[in-house]
C-alpha cells in the first residue's frame, strides 16, 4: 500500500494514463504532470522534465509545486534531480514492468501497478486498458487472461473514433480492412508485413495488424521532416533485431522486444 503523502507525477497523456488520473483521483490522492518548460511533457520529452504542472478537463497548464523532500511516485517519467520513492513504467530495462510476459500483463502494465499499490482489484475495462498498453498484439490473439478480443476491438475502436471525429463504425471497418491488407503484405523471407512508403500506409494499420497478429514494419513522416520506422508485433528475438539494424546505423532507436515493440528515426530529410 502507498503512502498517502505520496505525490503521483504521471507522463504523457493516452488512455491508460487518463484511467490511471481518474483512479488517483477516486482514491484522494495528489497528482501532478511531467512538464518541460512549463508545459506537461509528450511521448518523446516524458523522460527529460524539469518542473510539474497541473492539467485538468480544460487542458490549462498550471503551475504545480514538488516538495524537495515530498515522496513521489513517477508513472512513465522521470524528473531531473530528482529520485522516486517508487517508479511505475515498463519502457526502459529496469523498470518494474519491462520484462513481464503478456500472461502476466497486469503486473507489466503501467496501470496494473497502480492498481496494486492501492491495493484495487483491476475491473473489466482497466484489464483492457491495462493489456492493450502493454502487449496489443497478445491481448487482440487472446494471450491475456480475463480480456476477450472482441471487446478490446470495441475498446479501442471507441477510442479512436472519439479523438478522431470518425464514426465507430468507419473506425472498425478501417481496423477489419487494415488487418486484411497486413495479411495480404506478409512476406514470408523477412517473417513480417512492410510498409515502406510513408504515404502508402493505411491510418489504422497499426491496430489492424494487432488484431491480425501480424509483425509489422511501417514508416512515417514526421512534420519536422523527420522520418520514422516502427516495428510492432514481433518475437523478442525479431525486435532485437531490428533495433540491432538501426543502431548499427548510427539512428536513435527504442524499444522493448519483452512487448513486442521497437521504432527508429532518421534525420530531417
Amino acid at each position: 500500500m502507498i503512502d498517502h503523502d505520496c505525490t503521483f507525477v504521471l507522463g504523457a497523456q493516452d488512455p491508460e494514463m487518463r484511467e490511471i488520473e481518474r483512479v488517483l483521483d477516486d482514491a484522494g490522492l495528489p497528482r501532478v504532470h511531467a512538464a518541460l518548460s512549463g508545459r506537461r511533457c509528450t511521448p518523446q520529452t516524458a523522460y527529460q522534465a524539469d518542473s510539474v504542472v497541473d492539467v485538468r478537463a480544460d487542458n490549462v497548464h498550471r503551475p504545480a509545486l514538488l516538495l524537495p523532500k515530498a515522496p513521489a511516485v513517477f508513472v512513465e517519467c522521470a524528473l531531473q534531480d530528482r529520485e522516486a520513492v517508487v517508479r511505475v513504467d515498463h519502457h526502459h530495462p529496469g523498470d518494474p514492468g519491462y520484462e513481464v510476459p503478456p500472461e502476466h500483463y497486469l503486473q507489466g502494465s503501467s496501470l496494473g501497478q497502480v492498481l496494486t499499490l492501492l491495493e484495487r482489484e483491476p475491473t473489466d475495462t482497466q484489464r483492457l486498458l491495462a493489456a492493450s498498453d502493454h502487449c496489443l498484439t497478445a491481448a487482440y490473439q487472446g494471450l491475456c487472461p480475463g480480456v476477450d478480443p472482441g471487446d478490446l476491438l470495441f475498446l479501442r475502436a471507441s477510442w479512436r473514433a472519439k479523438i478522431s471525429g470518425r464514426t465507430l463504425t468507419d473506425v472498425i471497418e478501417g481496423i477489419l480492412e487494415a488487418a486484411q491488407r497486413a495479411r495480404r503484405h506478409y512476406d514470408s523471407e523477412f517473417g513480417e508485413s512492410r510498409f515502406l512508403d510513408p504515404f502508402d500506409v493505411p491510418p489504422d494499420l497499426p491496430e489492424g495488424a494487432a488484431y491480425a497478429g501480424v509483425p509489422v514494419r511501417y514508416r512515417a513522416l514526421l512534420p519536422d521532416a523527420v522520418l520514422k520506422e516502427m516495428y510492432k508485433g514481433g518475437s523478442p528475438a525479431a525486435v532485437e533485431a531490428f533495433m540491432a539494424e538501426h543502431r548499427e546505423a548510427g539512428r536513435s532507436v527504442y524499444g522493448n522486444p519483452y512487448r513486442g515493440y521497437a521504432g527508429a528515426y532518421w534525420s530531417a530529410l
